[in-house]
């Protein structure tokens, strides 16, 4: 089974060209590249640009995960470019409005929701009576989170009483963060941030349980794998005057986004042509399908991250209603996101070519009789791995999408027994 594929339509020429600079003489990623340069984009943007669907409200606010075997896929290499190009349209933008505003990058370290709602907290009064505990808190909300050890994070939603996963979640949405704990005053309003997390594809098979896409956390993520396109011995700096053209030009797109107002809220309204309206809604039963286990879990978000993706195509190009190109453009990473699922849990985070010989024993034992009981399958072994057994039976059919259907008999009297099916497998 082979890694995806990015279609090259999917990158807006803004995007393509910071991407090609970057790839020129490295050996990073083009999706990677292209991710932190969208996540940037958007956290410069803030809350300003919005889309309505429905009642709902939407910004240019995107999760990404970044997929890959450890250093080998680059994936730390892939934002050098892409932050060297943000840093210098930062310079820009200050000397353009004369503001003293300054994008916030944090590097890593998500441990607590308390954290990250200090690092955007709203101010505080002081005591009336002491003078003390005051507060000026932050005005500008806009954060981006680059998270080198995404693992760390998988560990720590897990530990009890730990706030960080709704936190996470909360954000996303783009809801006030209220005190997160009994003890806690800090509250941060109108939150705008964005978070890049890296992990290998390992990391996120051993580590993702059910409740962490059940509960939302993960599927607020689009998921890209990616890997070393080249081998570069001697990687080569990027020109300057070619970083300070592409700086240029993300300045032009951020300003024509925010109206010169980064910290605005809803002022500046995207909407669909009606071009788009009608290939919006020829492509929504696609998108919106139902997808089977835990490809569904993840995928659970595609149409408001297609919506959203096409809307900051759209102000990429300094235009404010979206255009068909730019929803093909945002489904084209919608299929790409669904593909990583598929090949990240399907190749044992994509490190491995085919399944361990027990579990290829297991599948092949279901293959050969579809409606096995799994009590049946154990005695295959005589009973004498029947924790092993069940452990494959739960990876086959946990993966995206599952080898394995596991149904239950509804008919009878007593415990219901589970029946074993097996799953069209592609090459």
């Amino acid at each position: 089974m082979a890694p995806p594929v990015m279609p090259a339509s999917a990158l807006p020429e803004l995007v393509a060209d910071i991407v090609r600079a970057a790839c020129a003489s490295s050996e990073a990623h083009p999706v990677a590249v292209a991710v932190n340069v969208l996540a940037l984009f958007c956290t410069a943007v803030g809350r300003t640009a919005f889309q309505r669907i429905g009642d709902s409200v939407i910004h240019c606010r995107p999760y990404a995960l970044v997929v890959g075997k450890s250093a080998k896929a680059r994936k730390g290499t892939a934002e050098v470019t892409a932050r060297e190009v943000a840093r210098r349209t930062d310079a820009i933008l200050r000397k353009r409005s004369g503001a003293r505003l300054v994008l916030r990058v944090h590097a890593g370290g998500l441990s607590t929701g308390e954290g990250i709602a200090h690092a955007i907290r709203d101010a505080v009064e002081a005591d009336e009576k002491t003078g003390k505990g005051g507060d000026d808190g932050v005005r500008d909300k806009r954060l981006l989170v680059i998270e080198p050890e995404f693992a760390n994070v998988l560990a720590q939603v897990k530990r009890d009483g730990n706030t960080l996963s709704a936190t996470i979640r909360n954000m996303w949405d783009g809801r006030d963060l209220e005190p997160l704990t009994k003890t806690s005053r800090t509250r941060a309003s109108r939150p705008h941030v964005c978070i890049v997390g890296h992990i290998t594809g390992h990391e996120l098979v051993e580590k993702t349980t059910e409740n962490d896409t059940a509960n939302g956390l993960l599927n607020r993520f689009v998921l890209l794998y990616v890997q070393r396109p080249k081998l570069v011995p001697l990687p080569q700096p990027t020109p300057t005057a070619l970083l300070d053209e592409l700086a240029e030009r993300l300045a032009d797109a951020i300003e024509y986004a925010t109206g010169g107002d980064p910290l605005g809220n809803d002022n500046h309204e995207v909407q669909l042509s009606p071009e788009a309206e009608e290939v919006w809604c020829e492509l929504y039963p696609a998108i919106t399908r139902d997808r089977d286990g835990l490809a569904g879990s993840l995928t659970a978000r595609t149409e408001v991250y297609a919506r959203m993706l096409a809307m900051v195509f759209a102000l990429m190009a300094q235009r404010s209603y979206i255009e068909p190109a730019d929803l093909l453009a945002a489904v084209d990473w919608v299929d790409y996101w669904a593909a990583s699922i598929e090949y990240v849990f399907r190749r044992d985070g994509g490190e491995a070519d085919e399944l361990d010989e027990f579990d290829a024993r297991v599948l092949a034992e279901v293959s050969a009789r579809p409606g096995l009981k799994l009590s049946e399958l154990q005695e295959v072994w005589h009973r004498n791995k029947t924790a092993e057994v069940t452990a494959a039976v739960q990876r086959l059919s946990g993966m995206a999408p599952p080898l394995i259907e596991v149904r239950v008999d509804k008919v009878g009297k007593g415990r219901a027994p589970q029946r074993l099916y097996p799953r069209a497998r592609d090459g």
